[in-house]
This record gives structure tokens, C-alpha cells and sequence, in this order.
């Protein structure tokens, strides 16, 4: 598509055919096909009509959505589990969903990921002092959605190993 057809009003077969292939090549949710399809100056009931025929298809489907959300962020990215949950629910995502997608990870991911992740860190970091290089490691570990306690923790035990 190009460019300039963004704004452009788009008949509603041809949206729908639009999302289908979207969907085929990449998982979405609700969320961001109801915005492509507003982009594209849709009728609510026509974005209503399209949404649950893609849903009815197979084409959409939250559940699914978030459970790859979930694993891709979380081993690609690093995301913590409060950076996830923020961004599922920024698009829309029923909390019972993104609880089911959590359970569906479980435990068995990487327990060490923080910690993996702050010490990588850790390594790059240029700081003045002890103080500054702690500081810059709990705002790091914060800002990837780790908690608060985790993340001083395990910026604690790091930082106690390397003495």
C-alpha cells in the first residue's frame, strides 16, 4: 500500500481483504485492526462486520495474540512481566486473556533472565561510582518492566559479586 492510499476511504470488501492478508503474514489483535480500519475512514458498522468476520475465520484471534506476544517479547525482547502486561492491556486485551497467556508461559522460561540481563548491562554501563552504576541498573531493569524489589535484588546480589 502505498503511502498516500493511508488516508484514503477504502470500500469495505477491500478492507477486509486487506486484513485478511495483514493477518495471514502477521499475528494481530482487535485492537490494531479496528485502528487500520478507522485509518482507513471505515463506518463503525462496517468495522464491526469485518472484525467479527475476520474473528469468525480464524483470521484474529485475542487468545492467540497474546500468548505470542507473551513468549516472543518476553525471550526476544527481555520484557518483564509488568512491561507486558501494560502493553497487552494498552491494546485492548481482556485481563482474564492476559492472565491465561502468563499461565500459558509458566515458570518454564528463563528464571535468570534479569539477572542475565543486568549483567550484560552492567558491562556496557559508564558510571562514576558504585552508587551511580547501582542507580543506573535499577532504572534499567525497572524500565524493561521487571519489579521494583526484583530489580534491586538482583542489582544487589550483582553488585555483591563483583567485590
Amino acid at each position: 500500500m502505498a503511502k498516500n492510499d493511508a488516508n484514503k476511504t477504502i470500500p469495505p470488501q477491500k478492507a477486509l481483504e486487506r486484513l485478511q492478508y495483514l493477518c495471514a503474514r502477521q499475528e494481530k489483535c482487535t485492537h490494531d485492526l479496528v485502528q487500520k480500519l478507522r485509518q482507513w475512514g471505515l463506518a463503525q458498522a462496517d468495522i464491526d462486520r469485518i472484525v467479527g468476520r475476520l474473528t469468525s475465520d480464524g483470521y484474529v484471534d485475542d487468545n492467540r495474540f497474546a500468548k505470542l506476544y507473551v513468549r516472543e517479547k518476553s525471550r526476544i525482547n527481555k520484557w518483564g512481566p509488568l512491561k507486558l502486561r501494560a502493553m497487552l492491556a494498552s491494546k485492548g486485551i481482556a485481563k482474564e486473556i492476559i492472565d491465561q497467556a502468563f499461565d500459558a508461559l509458566g515458570e518454564s522460561e528463563n528464571p535468570n533472565i534479569l539477572f542475565d540481563l543486568l549483567n550484560k548491562k552492567m558491562a556496557q554501563v559508564k558510571a562514576k561510582n558504585r552508587f551511580d552504576l547501582r542507580n543506573k541498573l535499577i532504572r534499567f531493569g525497572a524500565s524493561r518492566g521487571f519489579a521494583l524489589d526484583e530489580v534491586i535484588d538482583t542489582v544487589n546480589r550483582l553488585l555483591g559479586a563483583e567485590e
